[in-house]
């Protein structure tokens, strides 16, 4: 009994029908693939960058000493040159800065930055242009700092969004979430 044309065509369509889900299926398990690599990866990226915040304060604090350190130095330079103690300079210092303003002007919000660039631009000659420098070094620091800051958590923020999209691609999170919500319901 010979089989009709239209058996064929079914047995065709049936067997194009498997191939394309078999394919989307291979597809779907290489996209999940992918995600659940790239997941690692930003998970990898995310320590690191816990690595960067982590030793942020101390080269913060590193560049602080140095910045104090050559004030120190400059102090003593202008001690031996004017016959007056250090202290006696220090204290004629924050006198200038308190009679200023410059300590307590400015709102509440003002960045320490901006405080220590506006204290350098105030005194940027004589006696005063050490107290200039050390307020334009304090400035810069203040300024890479708070910039460093922005950035890692800028970059942390952006990290942890492509891990989550990733892990939902890549199936992870839905089992995670179906895992826990068998072990609740049984």
């Amino acid at each position: 009994m010979p089989i009709p044309f239209a058996a064929i065509g079914v047995g065709i369509a049936a067997a194009s029908f498997l191939t394309g889900a078999k394919a989307q299926s291979d597809a779907k398990k290489s996209e999940q693939r992918q995600a659940a690599i790239q997941s690692k990866y930003l998970g990898q990226q995310l320590s690191e960058l816990d690595k960067a915040e982590s030793n942020l304060d101390p080269v913060y604090q590193t560049k602080m000493n140095v910045a104090q350190g050559q004030f120190s130095e400059e102090l003593g330079n202008l001690s031996s040159e004017t016959g007056q103690s250090k202290e006696d300079l220090t204290l004629n210092f924050q006198n200038m800065i308190n009679k200023s303003g410059m300590a307590t002007s400015g709102s509440a919000n003002e960045r320490r930055s901006q405080t220590y660039k506006r204290i350098g631009n105030a005194f940027n000659r004589g006696k005063q242009g050490l107290m200039g420098r050390l307020g334009q070094s304090l400035g810069n620091l203040e300024e890479w700092y708070e910039g460093e800051k922005a950035r890692l958590s800028s970059d942390r923020q952006r990290m942890t969004m492509l891990k989550e999209t990733a892990d939902m691609k890549s199936g992870s999170t839905a089992d995670k979430f179906l895992k826990m919500a068998k072990s609740k319901f049984n």
